[in-house]
């Protein structure tokens, strides 16, 4: 299966420090880095990517709309 870099980006040190242990608990091979402004930061995990788009939410789709 094709895994891409996935970047949450303007963490604070606090999210970046729980985004850090959730993706380790899973096993996800995961990096941190520092902004360009020396406060924020970035998180970047390796997730896999699926082959299909996912699936629209039936759940607001009217059914006389076809």
């Amino acid at each position: 299966m094709k895994e891409t870099w996935f970047q949450h980006t303007d963490c604070t040190t606090e999210q970046a420090d729980e985004l850090l242990a959730q993706y380790r608990r899973r096993g996800v091979p995961v990096e941190r880095s520092l902004n360009n402004d020396f406060i924020t930061w970035t998180v970047s995990a390796r997730l896999p990517e699926g082959k299909n788009p996912p699936r629209a939410c039936r759940q607001w789709q009217n059914r006389t709309w076809g």
